[in-house]
């Protein structure tokens, strides 16, 4: 039988257990808020079939051709261009580090059946200053600095991209923009076949938060052969002299 000891003791423990882990949970929670500076307005613009000058929507809050609303498409719908855009209200925000980190929403475009698959290229990411509104303009907007290129063709549904723009979100900061865009657009030589990818979940963030590509394995250091210093050299050749004069002496007595 469990006696009235062991039953106080058993409660408490599971007290404490519960307390610890509500504790832990409370950390990883505050932890993955921190994490998040603020999150993107995010839209998509196309042009009047290739001409670089956007003209209409392919995603925005005015539900264009009902499609969702928060969506980065970037490559092609037909002859029309498609990049997709994300803006960030730097009020009340701080320097530090920061990365723009987003997901992979589709392995294709927002238009089924027309350019719902993928390509294989490159995109880049540029900086623009932007307004905290969507804006068929901002297709073309003057670039503040680019990001980084990535190629997408290894990419799968689900993965995180993250980028550091500490440098220009700072330099944002410095001149009191009031807003920081970031467009994903195709580069320069890369034929998309009329393909698509859409990204979302946009947000600035203070780590990387990079899932896409595994981290780097440590090179193995190749073994080298240790050669003596030539003082060294010579005190063993001078040893082994005197280690077989000594033998041959033993020898002959």
């Amino acid at each position: 039988m469990v006696s009235l000891v062991q039953k106080t003791s058993l409660a408490v423990a599971g007290a404490a257990f519960l307390s610890i882990g509500s504790f832990a949970a409370d950390v990883i929670t505050s932890t993955a808020q921190a994490a998040t500076i603020t999150n993107g307005f995010t839209f998509s613009v196309a042009d009047g079939g290739g001409n670089g000058i956007g003209n209409h929507f392919h995603s925005s809050t005015g539900g264009d051709f009902g499609n969702p609303q928060g969506k980065a498409e970037v490559g092609n719908f037909f002859s029309e261009q498609v990049r997709g855009l994300s803006e960030y209200n730097l009020a009340g925000l701080a320097s530090g580090p920061a990365f723009v980190t987003f997901d992979l929403f589709s392995l294709g475009g927002l238009f089924s059946g027309e350019n719902d698959f993928p390509f294989t290229g490159n995109i880049n990411v540029v900086a623009y200053a932007g307004n905290n509104a969507e804006n068929v303009s901002d297709f073309q907007a003057s670039s503040v600095g680019t990001v980084g290129t990535f190629n997408a063709a290894a990419l799968v549904v689900g993965n995180t991209l993250s980028f550091d723009i500490s440098s220009i979100y700072n330099n944002a900061l410095t001149q009191s923009l009031s807003s920081l865009g970031i467009r994903l657009q195709i580069a320069s030589g890369t034929s998309t076949g009329g393909g698509a990818f859409t990204f979302d979940n946009f947000r600035l963030t203070s780590d990387n938060q990079t899932t896409a590509t595994p981290e780097p394995t440590p090179t193995p250091t190749p073994e080298t052969e240790t050669v003596p210093e030539p003082g060294t050299l010579g005190a063993v050749i001078l040893s082994s002299i005197m280690m077989l004069r000594y033998g041959k002496r033993g020898q002959k007595n």
